[in-house]
């Protein structure tokens, strides 16, 4: 029979053992899961797939890609944000993330509450592209046709962050083109190459492979420099719009009570992929900058983006629903 004393000694060191059991489980012990807020074939998607076949080798779990698309990516951030936070589950999102919550009254999440920030993977320009029939082949040409007949054209965006660039288009031209919403990259490309909506506001992730094929035509990029990956087209401050500079930004973000050893092997695993030579040279193909800084850098500047994007919303006069 145990004496009083051993068996509290023994209860005890059991207790403490159960408590460092989890500190000893190997991270991640399950399928990961990378939600796409949009539907598959756009810029995310595209993103996403690429790091999900990575990652899957280097942390030994099955890294599988989950298109949730709705309400400009609010949808599948939401289910995200109330997943559980066992480092398991991430979503994969564009700046529109950070314009929710300045464009909607009312969200289903904390935006800054709910979601932490693990790193943005990588940036790139948008791109206005038409269909190769339009007699327009430059973004001011284009714009011309427009004022000649104001109630013909639409622009469409796959979100609220190319909403806001068709805006700033808008606003620069004096157009008054009517925004035609889509839940992804993908269908916004097939509507502007059949003359349904007159023209698309996209990443080149998503719209190259229809310039290439000679499907669409396209009229500008936002960066501050033109692209090797479409070296041929102007951008919109050479096009003669004045500070017209804009990328669209991937970012992985994860629920807010990740545990950190978590969201920085996960940094880490981000980070040396998107710096390998190979994968440097596929998104050089797309238009793409990889960037994968740290944790803590990344959170600190999703708040002056948030401030940024305030900003121009209220320039281009975006109103919250």
């Amino acid at each position: 029979m145990f004496a009083p004393h051993k068996i509290t000694a023994l209860a005890l060191s059991l207790g403490c053992a159960a408590l460092a059991l989890p500190a000893h489980a190997e991270f991640p012990d399950k399928t990961v899961r990378i939600v796409v807020p949009y539907s598959a074939g756009g810029g995310t998607d595209i993103v996403a797939r690429r790091l999900a076949e990575r990652l899957t080798p280097r942390l030994k779990q099955t890294v599988v890609v989950d298109n949730r698309p709705g309400a400009n990516g609010i949808i599948g951030t939401d289910f995200v944000a109330k997943s559980a936070p066992d480092g398991h589950t991430y979503v994969l999102v564009v700046n529109t993330h950070l314009l929710n919550p300045i464009l909607y009254k009312k969200m289903p999440y904390d935006t800054f509450g709910d979601l932490i920030g693990v790193t943005m993977v990588c940036k790139s320009p948008l791109v206005f592209v038409t269909q190769t029939q339009f007699p327009a082949t430059n973004a001011m040409d284009f714009a011309k046709y427009v004022k000649a007949k104001p109630d013909k054209y639409s622009y469409g965006s796959s979100e609220n962050m190319t909403r806001l660039v068709g805006e700033m288009y808008n606003k620069q031209q004096h157009l008054d083109m009517v925004n035609v919403a889509y839940k992804g990259g993908a269908p916004l490309m097939t509507d502007v190459i059949g003359g349904i909506t007159t023209i698309g506001v996209t990443s080149v992730l998503t719209a190259k492979p229809f310039i290439t094929s000679g499907k669409l035509r396209p009229l500008a990029v936002t960066g501050a420099q033109r692209t090797p990956a479409l070296p041929n087209v102007p951008t919109m401050i050479e096009s003669g719009m004045k500070d017209f500079e804009v990328y669209t930004s991937y970012s992985l973000y994860a629920p807010a009570k990740t545990p950190r050893a978590a969201l920085e092997r996960m940094q880490k695993e981000v980070h040396d992929i998107v710096m390998a030579p190979d994968m440097k040279e596929i998104l050089a193909e797309q238009a793409a900058t990889p960037v994968a800084q740290s944790v803590d850098q990344f959170n600190a500047e999703v708040k002056t983006d948030f401030a940024a994007w305030q900003r121009l919303a209220k320039e281009v006069n975006l109103q919250a629903e």
